[in-house]
């Protein structure tokens, strides 16, 4: 089949050929995105495209209504309305330059305004944004301490309530402030001053002297765990044994009360 004298597989070459070598009207997409919330209408942004269009393709900065109207859907009352519409809200403007070809001073449209207003939109945005994000961290960051004191408040709790148990009585206003001071150089953790306490009780030492000289001993080697404190104390023995230093124990009872009294007394 033939079409004007050419055959189709010719014209949808050609077709192509000046797809491609007629350009392309870039339009950003914060443009796109933001063109509403400034007060521009689909019928206004379409026209501010056709303005790019027309001045980056076919070198009209300063395109007619008629011109306009080739490539636009509405009348020309609609489309003098529009571009008077974008003046007035301070989209476009209408700049003058110097033509050194013909000497000429010469009209333009220009679009710096919307760019402007554009940015300062996104620059709310941006600033909206970075307000919430740091309300967000601000609040996350207060729910953990919140979250930390509750923990805090617990581990305190139950420690007093089992120091208490084990000495069958209340604790003194400076006892529980004495429990209080080890769980903060414990940063929270009971575990190593239970332990502590399992091990005066064991001795029948019910007095916090001897429960802060074995702590004040853990601190001092670095110990943070019972495990810690079971594989030092393994090693210790081990290297008494090396030194000649240990003799036969009897009891396994009193196997641990020498072994606590090598280490803390």
């Amino acid at each position: 089949m033939r079409l004007g004298g050419e055959k189709k597989g010719n014209i949808t070459a050609s077709f192509g050929n000046d797809l491609v070598s007629q350009g392309y009207t870039s339009i950003p997409n914060l443009v796109l995105k933001y063109y509403s919330k400034i007060g521009v209408t689909d019928s206004e942004m379409m026209l501010i495209i056709q303005l790019l269009r027309l001045k980056s393709f076919d070198n009209k900065p300063f395109p007619s209504l008629d011109q306009l109207a080739e490539c636009m859907t509405g009348d020309s009352f609609k489309l003098k309305s529009d571009l008077a519409g974008l003046i007035e809200k301070e989209i476009i403007s209408v700049c003058y330059y110097y033509d050194e070809e013909t000497g000429d001073v010469m009209s333009t449209y220009s679009l710096e305004p919307l760019f402007e207003k554009i940015s300062e939109f996104w620059a709310c945005e941006k600033v909206k944004g970075l307000q919430q994000m740091k309300k967000a961290l601000k609040e996350k960051e207060l729910k953990e301490t919140r979250s930390s004191t509750t923990i805090a408040k617990t581990e305190y709790a139950k420690v007093c309530k089992t120091f208490e148990k084990e000495f069958g009585r209340p604790m003194s206003p400076m006892e529980l402030e004495q429990i209080g001071t080890w769980l903060e150089d414990f940063h929270g953790s009971s575990e190593l001053i239970l332990e502590a306490l399992k091990r005066a009780v064991f001795m029948g030492k019910h007095n916090f002297k001897y429960i802060d000289s074995i702590l004040l001993e853990w601190q001092k080697n670095n110990l943070k765990t019972v495990r810690a404190v079971l594989e030092y104390e393994n090693n210790f023995r081990q290297r008494q044994a090396n030194k000649g230093k240990r003799g036969k124990q009897g009891e396994a009872e009193q196997k641990a009360k020498d072994k606590f009294r090598l280490l803390y007394l």
